[in-house]
């Protein structure tokens, strides 16, 4: 059985360099039962790549009726990330930014209301002017409560699938309820961008959602907007980005170093593989010349970051901070240190992602499990809008740059547990209904 392997470290992983495809060792098809051979497959996989493949325990494959099984009695206890999808699921949503949904995000607030916190352009809720802060209040009739899952409530996500969902203003005076179907939705991964002006400073802001295929372009669409405008400030919300490709996340953290260090071998992160793959896999990336032209000249760069902050976008602050000032405002970020690759079967039916290296940045900082701390603490302030001054994190932002501190007054409220992830699916990465 030819195995192929993507180079891939997202929120479950992001990918190394580049998508790529290569051929590794075959792994012999051991006959019979297709399901015991797709079994034996992974297991073998696993045996090979998995960075903690010493705490495999000895099991017979083809005892497994399928490698999702196998993969829960082989993980690691350490293991909160490692996962199997479909093959064609995988590469629709790394390759073209799409996925089967209804283009929007949610997340509970300290009143126990599910509330909008993104949606997509492509969306069907824009046609309802629905954005951010809108409370989610009933599924088909039913109340939307905190003992229930959203996406069980919303169904399987197939194209087709309807739901009647009631939607309420963030200020309560509007009420949408409509019939909506669930569709291949196009993701925009740059969910906003602008520029503030604020006592003679030009501000640039943007929220980025993930880490794609398509991301460098919408990047470099929005920082040629900011060198236009000549901002003094940049401010990078990455409060629901779970991860992605390490090449997409270089590629921004090539606009934001300081020009000196590009194209001068100055480290962005280096991975480290189990012992059986470290001769020939383990590799330090570094950030490359720019090539686009486009420099803002900054120093120092400021990160909105929540628990849901994790792994690519957790490397590009790590691998920011040996080079200019990086400030962190909002919650700890999520703290995941370690990558994946993802394989795929010769029948290209499964994408298989296991953790398979580690990661840290030019001074050596690693093993950040719990996450990256904030420099100064606020709440989601999710009925608001995006760039809001009114929204705590970003509020948070505007202090710093004014007075040099952080308003120790605000405290970050706790995530609630609905809305705690353990990116261990697809659809954990994706992170939108």
């Amino acid at each position: 059985m030819r195995r192929h392997k993507w180079t891939i470290l997202l929120a479950a992983f992001f990918v190394a360099v580049s998508i790529t495809s290569c051929e590794e060792e075959k792994v012999e098809p051991n006959g019979g039962d297709p399901t015991n051979q797709t079994t034996q497959y992974f297991y073998d996989l696993m045996d090979d790549w998995y960075y903690w493949y010493q705490e495999i325990p000895d099991v017979d494959p083809a005892n497994f009726d399928s490698p999702e099984a196998l993969l829960e009695e082989i993980r690691y206890e350490e293991d909160r990330w490692s996962y199997i999808t479909s093959y064609e699921s995988f590469q629709q949503y790394y390759d073209e930014g799409a996925y089967v949904g209804y283009g929007f995000g949610s997340k509970w607030d300290d009143t126990d209301s599910l509330r909008v916190t993104f949606v997509f352009e492509d969306s069907p809720l824009q046609q309802e002017n629905i954005g951010r802060g809108w409370a989610i209040t009933h599924v088909n009739g039913d109340p939307v409560t905190t003992d229930e899952s959203i996406n069980e409530l919303l169904g399987a996500n197939e194209v087709g699938v309807s739901n009647d969902i009631t939607f309420v203003s963030p200020d309560g005076k509007d009420t949408v309820q409509a019939s909506f179907a669930k569709k291949e939705v196009s993701m925009n991964t740059v969910l906003m961008d602008t520029v503030v002006n604020r006592n003679n400073s030009k501000i640039g802001y943007f929220v980025l959602k993930s880490f794609i295929g398509k991301t460098p372009d919408e990047l470099t669409e929005t920082f040629r907007m900011f060198a236009d405008e000549g901002i003094d400030e940049l401010v990078i919300d990455l409060r629901y980005n779970g991860g992605g490709t390490l090449s997409a996340s270089r590629f921004l953290g090539e606009f934001v170093i300081p020009e000196e260090f590009v194209g001068n071998e100055s480290e962005y992160v280096s991975i480290t593989h189990n012992d059986k793959r470290a001769e020939n896999h383990d590799t330090t990336h570094v950030f490359q010349e720019d090539t686009l032209g486009i420099s803002l000249g900054l120093s120092r760069v400021y990160f909105i970051t929540t628990q849901s902050t994790a792994s690519a976008s957790e490397a590009l602050i790590n691998g920011l901070d040996p080079y200019m000032d990086v400030y962190l405002v909002g919650q700890t970020t999520y703290g995941k240190p370690v990558g994946m690759y993802a394989f795929t079967d010769n029948a290209k039916q499964y994408a298989f992602v296991p953790v398979s290296f580690s990661l840290k940045n030019a001074e050596g900082v690693a093993d950040y499990f719990d996450g990256l701390p904030v420099d100064g603490s606020a709440p989601d302030g999710i009925r608001y809008p995006f760039s809001s001054e009114q929204e705590a994190s970003f509020q948070q932002v505007l202090n710093h740059i004014e007075t040099g501190s952080f308003d120790v007054t605000k405290a970050a409220s706790p995530v609630r547990p609905a809305n705690r992830v353990d990116y261990n699916s697809l659809r954990d990465e994706i992170g939108a209904h």
